[in-house]
């Protein structure tokens, strides 16, 4: 079904929330309900550019997601904090794609003497 088309959309967005979920973490200041971003996610999906083409229409709203997401959760950390934001997303959207594999991630976290033992 075209619904099934969607699901790396749908991917994202739960990927981008589960970051943004883990910031209070980082500073127990930093609370984004699932409400908040579902307001601003949704206006991005419908505020989006349209395409009669699928493929396109599925990059732009990948890429305007993630930016309307980075940009609203941006503005309310703390300098400091926005290069870690930045790179929690990065590198979560990277594992999702593969783009970074499992054992490259275990090695990064862990190093190669735990990587070795495995």
């Amino acid at each position: 079904a075209v619904r099934e088309k969607y699901r790396t959309v749908a991917t994202r967005g739960s990927l981008i929330y589960f970051v943004i979920a883990t910031l209070p973490d980082i500073d127990p200041m930093y609370q984004f309900s699932l409400k908040y971003f579902q307001q601003f996610f949704n206006a991005c999906i419908e505020s989006s550019e349209k395409s009669s083409v699928l493929e396109t229409r599925l990059n732009t709203l990948l890429a305007n997601t993630t930016e309307v997401s980075y940009t609203n959760v941006a503005r309310g950390l703390f300098e400091q904090q926005k290069l870690v934001f930045s790179f929690m997303l990065c590198c979560n959207i990277m594992r999702e794609r593969k783009d970074i594999l499992d054992n490259d991630w275990n090695m990064f976290l862990r190093g190669a003497a735990a990587v070795e033992k495995e």
